[in-house]
C-alpha cells in the first residue's frame, strides 16, 4: 500500500492481470461439468429431489426444483456452463417446461463426447446426423409414443397437465391434491378459451391472473371469474365498495364505464420532458402538469366514466376528485394486472394526455365488488363478455405456493402450444426408451454414408452414435417410475399396462432437442477459454 496525496487515503498497488487458458479436457471444468450434472439429475424424474439453495454470504433461501429457478438461483462463473444456462433459459422463455431435460442432455453428451477419443468435429456430425434421425422418427407416423390430443376427452387431458403438475416435488401435494390443482388448471384454460367473432371460427385465448394465498390447505384453492386486486387499505368489514357511477342510456346502461392508463399521472409524465413553461403566477411546473392531468381526467368524468385504473401513480388530488364524482381510482396496477384490467374490461390502453378520448378507448365492467378471501381484502371486477380467470392457489408455506404458482403458469403454456398442435408424447422415459430402440436399429443405415462424409473411421462414428443413444437411455432411466432396467421394457407392453401415463407436449420436446444438441455442438467448438483474473 502507499499513500495517496490527499492524507487519509491509501491506494493499492496495481496488480499484474493473470491469464489463463483452459480447454474442455481440463480435470477442473471436466468436474464442474459434472456437478451440474448431478444437481440437475437428482432434480429429474419421479425420484427428483428438492434443491435448498443459498449463497456463501448467506440471504435469501430458494427451495425448488424447477430449472428456471435453479437457473436463477445458481451463481455460475465457469463461462462454458453460463453458455449452456443462457440456451437453457432462451427455451424455457418461449415453453416454460423442459429446462431440465436440455440441461441434462447437454451436460450428459458434452461429458461424453470430451471423454472419447474422437476429433470434435466428428462429434458435431455424428450428433446433427442422429438428431436428423430422431426427428424424423418422432415427425413420421411409425412414431409409437405420439398422441393425438382429443380436446373432447378429459382424461387425456388430465394426463397432459398431472405430467407437468405431478413432476415437481416442491409443491408438497398429495395425490388428492394433484387431481385437485391439476383439474382446476385444465377447468381455467377451457373457460378462457372463446369463441371469438361470429364472423370468424378462430378461437380468442384469454388471461389466466394467479393469486397466491399462504398459509391455507391446497384444497381451498378455486377459481373465480373476472380479475382480482388484492386491496390491502380497504378493512375487510366492509362488505362493498362505495356506489360507482353507471351508464344510464344506450347499449351499455347499467355497466360501468373503464379507462385505463399505462403512464404516470402523479405529474412526473416523460411527456413533459422537452416542454417549456411560460408560468405568470406562483404555480410552479409540477402544479401545471398536474393541472394538465386534472383537466384530462375532468373531461373523462363528464364523458362517464366509472373507473380510472392506472399502470403507475396517479396523484392524491386526481384521486380525491374521482372519489367526489364516485368514480374508483385504482392505481399501481403493476405490468401483469394492467394488462388482466384491460383485457376484462376490453378498453384501450391510453398512453399520452394530449389526444381526445373516443367511445371505442372505454371499457366496460358489469360490476366491480368486495371480496375478502381468507382474511385479504379484493376487488373483484366482473364482465359478461370477457374470458379472463383467476386462480385462487392455496398451499401451506411460502416456498411451496410460490412453486405451485410456476407450476399452474407451465401447463397452462403447455395446453396452449398445445392447443396450436394437438399432439403429445408419453411422458415418464417412454418417449426416449422409444427413441433408444428406433437409432439402435437404424444407426447400422447411417455408418457407411455419415462416415464418408465426415471423413472418419466408422469405428468413431459407433462411439459417438453409442454415446448420443446412451445419454438419452439416462435421461429414460431417471424419468421412468419403475426401477427395473428399461432396456427390457416393451413399449408397447408398457402402454397398456399404464393407460394413465403422463403426457408431454410435443412441440416441447422437438424443440427441447434441437436446442440441447444445437448447445451441444456450439460447446464442442470451443477449443480454449480465456480467463482473464486481476
Amino acid at each position: 500500500m502507499r499513500m495517496a496525496d490527499n492524507p487519509g487515503i491509501t491506494v493499492a498497488p496495481s496488480q499484474q492481470s493473470t491469464v489463463s487458458i483452459q480447454t474442455l479436457n481440463d480435470p477442473e471444468f471436466l468436474h464442474i461439468l459434472q456437478l451440474f450434472k448431478d444437481i440437475i439429475a437428482s432434480c429429474y424424474g419421479p425420484r427428483g429431489r428438492i434443491k435448498v439453495i443459498q449463497n456463501s454470504s448467506g440471504g435469501n433461501v430458494t427451495m425448488s426444483s424447477l430449472s428456471s429457478v435453479l437457473l436463477d438461483s445458481l451463481s455460475i462463473s465457469n463461462p462454458i456452463l453460463e453458455l449452456v444456462k443462457s440456451g437453457v433459459q432462451s427455451h424455457l422463455s418461449r415453453f416454460n417446461d423442459g429446462g431440465l431435460f436440455v440441461a441434462l442432455l447437454v451436460s450428459t453428451l458434452v461429458e461424453k463426447c470430451v471423454q472419447l477419443e474422437v476429433p470434435r468435429t466428428v462429434c458435431i456430425g455424428v450428433n446433427t446426423n442422429m438428431l436428423r434421425l430422431a426427428l424424423d422418427y418422432l415427425e413420421s407416423d411409425k412414431c409409437d409414443c405420439k398422441v393425438k390430443i382429443n380436446f373432447s376427452d378429459s382424461k387425456e387431458m388430465m394426463n397432459l397437465v398431472t405430467g407437468i403438475i405431478g413432476s415437481k416435488p416442491a409443491c408438497c401435494l398429495l395425490p388428492r391434491e394433484k387431481d385437485i390443482i391439476s383439474s382446476l388448471v385444465l377447468q381455467a384454460f377451457l373457460t378462457s378459451l372463446s369463441s371469438g367473432s361470429k364472423d370468424s371460427d378462430q378461437a380468442i385465448i384469454g388471461i389466466i391472473q394467479y393469486i397466491k394465498i399462504e398459509g391455507r390447505p391446497v384444497t381451498d384453492s378455486h377459481l373465480m371469474s373476472g380479475v382480482l386486486f388484492e386491496v390491502p387499505h380497504l378493512p375487510t368489514y366492509k362488505c362493498c365498495v362505495s356506489e360507482l357511477r353507471r351508464c344510464n342510456a344506450g347499449p351499455n346502461q347499467g355497466l360501468v364505464k373503464v379507462a385505463v392508463y399505462n403512464i404516470s399521472l402523479s405529474g412526473d409524465s416523460d411527456e413533459f420532458v422537452e416542454v417549456q413553461y411560460q408560468s405568470v403566477s406562483d404555480m410552479s411546473s409540477s402544479d401545471m402538469v398536474v393541472h394538465k392531468i386534472t383537466n384530462v381526467v375532468e373531461d373523462l368524468v363528464k364523458q362517464g366514466i366509472g373507473m380510472l385504473a392506472c399502470q403507475k401513480v396517479i396523484h392524491p388530488s386526481i384521486k380525491k376528485y374521482c372519489r367526489q364524482h364516485n368514480v374508483l381510482v385504482l392505481d399501481r396496477l403493476s405490468l401483469t394486472h394492467i394488462k388482466a384490467v384491460q383485457q376484462v374490461t376490453g378498453a384501450r390502453l391510453l398512453s399520452t394526455l394530449h389526444t381526445s378520448i373516443s367511445e371505442t378507448d372505454f371499457g366496460y365492467l358489469s360490476n366491480v365488488s368486495h371480496k375478502v378471501i381468507f382474511g385479504k381484502s379484493f376487488l373483484h371486477m366482473e364482465s359478461l363478455t370477457s374470458n379472463v380467470i383467476t386462480m385462487v392457489i392455496c398451499n401451506r408455506t411460502e416456498q411451496s405456493v410460490q412453486e405451485l404458482k410456476r407450476v399452474c403458469e407451465n401447463a397452462d403454456v403447455i395446453l396452449r402450444h398445445s392447443l396450436v398442435n394437438p399432439v403429445a408424447l408419453l411422458g415418464s422415459g417412454i418417449t426416449e426408451s422409444s427413441l433408444v430402440k428406433y437409432l439402435k436399429k437404424q444407426m447400422s443405415t447411417l455408418v457407411s454414408p455419415v462416415s464418408q462424409e465426415l471423413h472418419c473411421k466408422e469405428s468413431q462414428f459407433i462411439a459417438v452414435a453409442n454415446a448420443f443413444i446412451e445419454c438419452l437411455q439416462t435421461i429414460a432411466k431417471l424419468a421412468s417410475p419403475m426401477t427395473q432396467n428399461t432396456d427390457d421394457m416393451e413399449l408397447e407392453e408398457d402402454c397398456q399396462l399404464r393407460l394413465d401415463t403422463p403426457l408431454d407436449c410435443y412441440t416441447m420436446k422437438i424443440n427441447a432437442l434441437k436446442v440441447s444438441i444445437e448447445i451441444s455442438n456450439v460447446v464442442l467448438q470451443i477449443n480454449n477459454y480465456i480467463h482473464d483474473k486481476n
